[in-house]
């Protein structure tokens, strides 16, 4: 399946007993990648909560069946204002990634993620502790998300040199509309933009795209509404076409959104707290390899 579970939400809005039918029915359905960070969702709790339901999920399946896609360094040190993150230091990154396997009850990471940018430490420093848990098995692939294009490429350039772990994931935000203006403020959260995808598609592309909230919180469904920040007259007339052609096909909009995502070569992230909406979001998907 060319889609990941999101799973934001677990453990706080979203139950332990609801996380895991939606954890088995995702697997079910041919699913392999769980996405999740260290600070889901200190907005609704203080952090680790989703860790540590996936963890408990966990210690009943097959770890090897699963992809467990985590992120560090976006941890608010001050418990609620992700504007003041913990970072990506070297001490942090070593105290931060044997928090996150306590919590999984694993003893790798299929993928690691700097969850943000962390421009008060040197990118060597980071990427060279990185490296260290890559060539130690602890984790399997990088990742980042939230990179600016000129850090991106400083990133890259930097990887190359020093002959440190390659990047295998790059995540952003991104859906099938654009929003308002590319550089739309939404705070520590960057879209993908094109360059950002021509450098990642065209010169670099052994890294994998995934995005996050593709769904718009439910914009998409008969009844939704777009968000400010999407809301023109170009997008309101895509998402008219977009639910017509749902309807004739019989699925959900939110399914079509996640299949054009998928066939454009990234990977969607999808979150939700009901099986129902699970099997409906993902049924175009989990047929795809």
């Amino acid at each position: 399946m060319k889609a990941g579970l999101g799973t934001a939400a677990f453990g706080t809005s979203i139950s332990q007993n609801d996380a895991f039918e939606v954890l088995d029915t995702y697997v079910a359905m041919g699913g392999k990648i769980i996405d999740t960070a260290n600070n889901y969702a200190f907005w609704a709790g203080h952090g680790g909560e989703s860790e540590s339901v996936i963890g408990r999920w966990l210690a009943g399946v097959d770890r090897g069946s699963v992809e467990i896609h985590t992120k560090i360094g976006g941890l608010p040190l001050d418990g609620n204002d992700i504007s003041n993150p913990e970072g990506l230091s070297k001490t942090t990154i070593e105290s931060a990634i044997t928090a996150s396997l306590e919590r999984l009850g694993t003893d790798y990471l299929d993928v690691l993620y700097c969850h943000i940018d962390d421009l008060k430490t040197p990118l060597l420093e980071t990427r060279s502790a990185l490296t260290s848990y890559v060539e130690k098995g602890v984790v399997r692939k990088l990742g980042i998300s939230n990179y600016t294009l000129e850090r991106l490429e400083e990133l890259l350039v930097l990887i190359e040199q020093e002959k440190l772990a390659p990047l295998s994931f790059a995540q952003y935000r991104h859906s099938v509309i654009k929003p308002v203006t590319l550089d739309y403020d939404f705070g520590v959260q960057l879209c993908l933009t094109p360059e950002i995808r021509s450098l990642l598609k065209e010169v670099h592309p052994n890294v994998t795209l995934v995005a996050y909230s593709p769904l718009l919180d439910g914009a998409f469904e008969h009844g939704g509404k777009l968000p400010d920040a999407y809301d023109t007259h170009e997008n309101e007339r895509y998402v008219t076409g977009l639910r017509a052609e749902a309807d004739m096909i019989m699925m959900s909009p939110s399914a079509l959104v996640l299949r054009h995502i998928a066939n454009d070569g990234i990977i969607p992230l999808c979150m939700s707290g009901k099986v129902k909406r699970i099997k409906e979001n993902f049924a175009l998907v989990k047929k795809l390899k």
